[in-house]
């Protein structure tokens, strides 16, 4: 149960990496969208945005990693390899969130700036960093 629990702290990690990074993105795009402008009104504060944002990522990126935590279970005697201590493991991160996020890579050009990032670190933290949170917590 060590592979969940290290899925969900690394999910939680990435929760507080993205919370004020959509944040700020939110709040600059809602002076170029309509329809951003319409969900986000004027008087919407920074505070606000990153509140209610927070608690919807903290859901969706602890989710992921409980799931994915889940997945590194049942990969766990797979070898090391590419500086991961389960090479299979990571190898299907990698190709998860590059799966995901290419098409939003493809279709939001504008946002290619923070999606391609977004990609990088997830694959990071939940293929790199979450199998040593689980073989430490083993430890």
């Amino acid at each position: 149960m060590a592979e969940v629990f290290a899925g969900f702290i690394s999910g939680y990690a990435m929760a507080l990496v993205c919370t004020p990074l959509l944040s700020l993105l939110l709040l600059q795009l809602r002076r170029d969208s309509a329809l951003v402008a319409r969900v986000l009104p004027p008087g919407a504060s920074a505070i606000s945005v990153s509140v209610l944002l927070h608690g919807a990522l903290a859901m969706f990126w602890t989710g992921m990693g409980a799931l994915l935590g889940l997945v590194l279970l049942a990969m766990r005697d797979s070898g090391p390899a590419l500086g991961s201590p389960n090479a299979p493991y990571t190898l299907f991160v990698a190709a998860l969130f590059v799966a995901i996020g290419a098409p939003l890579v493809a279709l939001l050009v504008p946002l290619r700036r923070v999606v391609v990032p977004g990609i990088v670190t997830a694959i990071l933290v939940f293929g790199w960093l979450t199998p040593y949170l689980a073989r430490w917590s083993a430890e």
